[in-house]
């Protein structure tokens, strides 16, 4: 047994320990607002620059990022995402953005279990669209209050579309801005024998581009065992298919009243609409990049 002052000590150790490790990974919720500033806090993370694979353990896979990005992990990522949106997106494990033209790939993983195909039949692009824009006017409050632009329509880019071969949904939305900018937002969903990775795709200076979209699911790959080939019988099944998954991605209803798949709390309403129109930010972080 301890004497107790070294029980004393010891407590205090920890709890500097965890004050300290909280405020290292505290968000800083100033948004930059100046040149200056934006410059500052761009290089103040610690980006990685690819060529390199980056080992998705969460979701048991492996993402190669080409020499023409640059990369943001865990918290990191978060605080970039927070400084363009004013708002936390804490789910997204890994954010990287082209030195070229400023497009951007993020990638979360969710652990729901074998998602089936069998209601794609059932999904209505139309009536998702419709939906989308009633809400995405809940979404602009939180902009409003940190004098960011906010979202004036939404419409499809690219219709939500499955793709048999590389076991992925994809899907893209053309949003506009009260700045008088745009952006396109691409999504690919691709399916695991335990889950899926949600991929986004955002377009750059040089515009939305379908092959950026669709290397999402090549770029990824799970490990041997784990691929949506690999499921057997005994293993979990998600409690909804993938129509239903894209409907939640999405902020919509579900297919079926009260049908959620397990982990889609995780997701947050509105979340497909999380970058500001920032093309004007590509001629600020021209070569900003920090060589390691």
């Amino acid at each position: 047994m301890f004497p107790r002052f070294v029980k004393i000590n010891l407590f205090k150790l920890i709890l500097l320990f965890i004050i300290f490790n909280f405020k290292a990974f505290a968000i800083d919720t100033n948004i930059p607002k100046t040149d200056e500033e934006w410059l500052k806090a761009f290089n103040s993370l610690n980006w990685k620059n690819g060529p390199l694979v980056f080992s998705y353990n969460e979701a048991n896979s492996k993402i190669n990022i080409s020499d023409s990005f640059s990369i943001l992990e865990g918290e990191e990522a978060h605080q970039m995402l927070y400084w363009l949106n004013g708002t936390t997106f804490n789910y997204i494990d890994m954010y990287a953005m082209n030195n070229n033209d400023r497009s951007q790939y993020m990638f979360f993983y969710s652990d729901t279990g074998y998602v089936k195909t069998d209601d794609w039949t059932d999904v209505d692009p139309n009536k998702f669209i419709k939906e989308i824009k009633e809400n995405y006017k809940t979404s602009n409050e939180s902009r409003k209050k940190n004098g960011q632009p906010t979202v004036l329509n939404v419409t499809w880019k690219k219709k939500p579309y499955l793709d048999g071969i590389y076991n992925s949904v994809y899907y893209a939305l053309d949003v506009e801005w009260s700045d008088n900018t745009s952006t396109v937002e691409g999504t690919a969903i691709i399916l695991g024998r335990e889950g899926y990775t949600s991929a986004k795709y955002v377009g750059g200076e040089s515009g939305y581009k379908e092959n950026m979209l669709l290397n999402l699911s090549k770029i990824h790959k799970f490990n041997d065992t784990k691929e949506y080939k690999d499921w057997k019988s005994g293993d979990k099944v998600a409690a909804a298919g993938i129509g239903a998954l894209l409907a939640t991605t999405l902020g919509v209803k579900a297919l079926k009243p009260g049908i959620i798949a397990a982990g889609l709390l995780l997701l947050k309403k509105f979340w497909f609409i999380i970058l500001l129109p920032f093309i004007w930010l590509g001629k600020l972080f021209v070569g900003s990049f920090k060589k390691k």
